[in-house]
C-alpha cells in the first residue's frame, strides 16, 4: 500500500479496514491486527488516541459482527435489504458505537456514519443510514445498554441459535461447544471470548525478580498484580497503551506473554545443559522462556516456516539478553533433517492450529474457520508430530501444544500419534507444572485451560515421552 497523506477520519479509516478485510477470502486473509496496523501506518500520522479508537472500532465490529448485522437488518424497513459493503461497514461501526461504547455521543456516531456514506459512491443511502442509527440510538436511550443489545427477533429461536447470535459466534462452533461442554459452559466460553484479554507479562528472572518489576510498575502508577498460575507472570489491569512504553520493557525485564502460554514451557520441563528444539518458534515467547528456565545454559534451537517471525524472535532475544538461542531457517532445517535425528533432549511443538482458544485476542479467527479447515489443520498437526518424533533422543520429551481446545486438534491428534508410535507414553502434566497450575490437568493428564474473564487464554498441551532404548547411540551434549 502506497503511503498517502491522511485525509480521512478515524471512523472512515475503520470502515476501509473492514471493507478490505471482508473482501479477502477466508484462507487468504492476513490477520485483522496486521491489516489494521498496515492501514494505520500508511495513512498517518495518527495520534495514540486515534490509533486506539481505530483498533477499538475495527476489533469491536468484527467481535460482534453477527449481532450488529441482526440489529441492522431488523431496523431496515424493507427487511434484509441488500446493502453495499461500504454502507454496511459504516452501519456496523455506528451500531457498535451506540450499543457498546459510552464515551462517544450517539449524535457523533450517527453523523460520522452519514458523512462516511455521503463521501462514498453510495450517497443515496445516507438517509437510510441516518434512520437506522437513530432508531438504534433511541432504543439504547430508552432501554439501557444491556437490554438494547438483545435482538428483538430471536425469541422464537432455540437456546443454541440464540446464544450464537447474542454472543456473535458461528452456529457450527457454538453447537460443537454445547455438545461437548453443555449449554452453561458453552455460554461461559462464548462470553469470555468477547471480553478483551488482559495484558500479561512474563518477568525475565535472568535479570530481575517479579517483586522488583511489580514495585517498579506500581511506582509508575500502573495497576499490576502477580499472575494466578505462573511464578513469573504479572497481569496489568486497565492498560490500553503499547507494551513497549511500559517501564522496564527496553531493559529486557519482561516479555509480553499470556499466562497459559507461559505454562506450556513448564510442561516441557527443560533442564540446563540440554539441547532443545522449538519447532514452531514464531516470535519467540516460548523460545525465550525455555532459555530462561534453563538459566541460559544449554542450546535452544528455533525454527519456523515464517522467517519474518524469526526476525522478531532475534529482536526479543537481544532485548532480553539471552545467549543460548540459535536459529535454523526452515529450508535449512528440512535439508539437515537426517543429521538431526536423535539430537534433542526435548522438542516443543506449538503447532499451527485453529486458534479458537485465543478468539478474545483475535476475533477474526472465528470468522476465518470452517469445519473443513479444522480437519485440514488436524492433518497438518499429525504430520508435524510424526515428522519430528525421530529427532528426539531415547527417553526424551516432546510437548504438543495448541491454543485451542477442539478435540480433533488436541486429544485425537495425540491418540493417533501414540497408536502409531509404540513405546511412547503420555505423561501427566501435573508432574511438571507449577503447584498453582496443577488443577488445570484433566483426568487424562492433558494440560487444559479454558479462556475466562481476567484469566489466561484457552490452551491445551500433552507431554509425550519417547521410549528408552538399551544400547542406544550416545550423543554429545552439544
Amino acid at each position: 500500500m502506497k503511503k498517502t497523506k491522511r485525509r480521512i477520519t478515524t471512523r472512515r479509516l475503520a470502515a476501509s479496514v473492514l471493507l478490505k478485510w471482508e473482501g479477502l477470502s477466508r484462507s487468504g486473509r492476513m490477520s485483522l491486527a496486521h491489516l489494521t496496523e498496515d492501514f494505520l501506518e500508511n495513512t498517518g500520522p495518527w495520534s495514540a488516541r486515534d490509533r486506539a479508537l481505530v483498533r477499538e472500532l475495527v476489533f469491536g465490529v468484527v467481535r460482534w459482527l453477527v449481532l450488529l448485522d441482526r440489529h441492522i437488518d431488523f431496523q431496515l424497513i424493507s427487511g434484509k435489504k441488500r446493502l453495499s459493503t461500504i454502507v454496511r461497514s459504516h452501519l456496523r461501526i455506528g451500531v457498535f458505537q451506540i450499543l457498546f461504547l459510552d464515551r462517544i455521543p450517539f449524535s457523533a456516531a450517527v453523523n460520522e456514519a452519514v458523512k462516511g456514506v455521503k463521501s462514498s459512491n453510495n450517497a443515496w443511502a445516507s438517509g437510510l443510514v441516518n434512520a437506522v442509527l437513530r432508531r438504534v440510538a433511541e432504543r439504547r436511550e430508552s432501554l439501557g445498554p444491556d437490554m438494547a443489545r438483545r435482538c428483538e427477533d430471536t425469541m422464537g429461536l432455540d437456546a443454541v441459535e440464540r446464544l450464537a447470535i447474542e454472543t456473535s459466534h458461528p452456529l457450527w462452533m457454538v453447537k460443537g461447544w454445547v455438545g461437548r461442554y453443555g449449554l452453561e459452559e458453552a455460554q461461559a466460553v462464548c462470553r469470555a471470548n468477547n471480553i478483551k484479554a488482559p495484558l500479561t507479562l512474563r518477568v525475565n528472572t535472568l535479570t530481575i525478580t517479579r517483586e522488583k518489576v511489580l514495585s517498579n510498575l506500581a511506582g509508575h502508577g500502573i495497576d499490576a498484580v502477580p499472575g494466578r498460575y505462573g511464578p513469573e507472570a504479572i497481569m496489568i489491569r486497565g492498560y490500553s497503551g503499547s507494551p513497549v512504553v511500559i517501564p522496564g520493557f527496553k531493559q529486557g525485564w519482561f516479555q509480553v506473554q499470556d499466562e497459559a502460554a507461559q505454562l506450556v514451557s513448564y510442561c516441557l520441563a527443560p533442564m540446563p545443559g540440554e539441547i532443545i528444539l522449538d519447532a514452531c518458534a514464531g516470535p519467540g515467547g516460548k523460545t525465550t522462556h525455555i532459555a530462561q528456565l534453563i538459566r541460559d545454559q544449554g542450546v535452544v534451537e528455533a525454527t519456523d516456516r515464517n522467517d519474518a517471525r524469526l526476525e522478531l524472535l532475534k529482536e526479543n532475544q537481544e532485548r532480553l539478553g539471552m545467549k543460548c538461542i540459535s536459529y535454523i531457517p526452515f529450508e535449512s532445517f528440512n535439508a539437515r533433517f537426517s543429521e538431526l535425528e536423535g539430537r534433542y533432549h526435548r522438542i516443543l511443538v506449538d503447532a499451527p492450529c485453529s486458534g479458537l482458544g485465543v478468539i478474545r485476542r483475535h476475533p477474526d479467527i472465528k470468522w476465518n474457520r470452517t469445519r473443513a479447515s479444522m480437519s485440514e489443520l488436524a492433518s497438518q498437526q499429525r504430520s508435524l508430530l510424526n515428522g519430528l518424533a525421530p529427532l528426539i533422543r531415547p527417553g526424551g520429551t516432546m510437548v504438543y501444544a495448541t491454543c485451542t481446545l477442539e478435540p480433533e486438534e488436541t486429544r485425537e491428534v495425540v491418540e493417533d500419534f501414540l497408536s502409531g508410535h509404540p513405546g511412547w507414553n503420555l505423561i501427566s502434566a501435573e508432574k511438571v507444572l507449577p503447584a498453582a497450575a496443577r488443577s488445570l490437568v484433566d483426568e487424562n493428564g492433558f494440560f487444559v485451560i479454558f479462556p475466562s474473564p481476567n484469566g489466561p487464554d484457552g490452551f491445551s498441551a500433552a507431554v509425550l515421552k519417547s521410549p528408552i532404548i538399551k544400547n542406544a547411540k550416545k550423543f554429545p551434549k552439544r
